[in-house]
């Protein structure tokens, strides 16, 4: 199901989440798309990622919420 951003900021705050079929607004934004995995680790939702490989789609990955503190993030 097609979620905006703040749709998916509500439900998933404070996990990773990979989208599929995203749509982006100004700037190349992503502002919306199919949340199809999500996890409060990282790692799980990377590994998971393999299955979607083939998608034909424009894919997001992104952390929703503050960062932890603890936690580097590289742009």
């Amino acid at each position: 199901m097609y979620l905006t951003m703040d749709e998916i900021k509500q439900k998933y705050d404070g996990e990773w989440v990979f989208m599929i079929n995203c749509t982006e607004g100004k700037n190349h934004r992503t502002v919306g798309g199919e949340v199809v995995l999500h996890s409060e680790r990282r790692d799980k939702v990377i590994r998971e990622m393999e299955q979607y490989k083939n998608e034909i789609s424009r894919t997001y990955i992104t952390y929703i919420g503050e960062i932890p503190e603890g936690v580097s993030v590289i742009l």
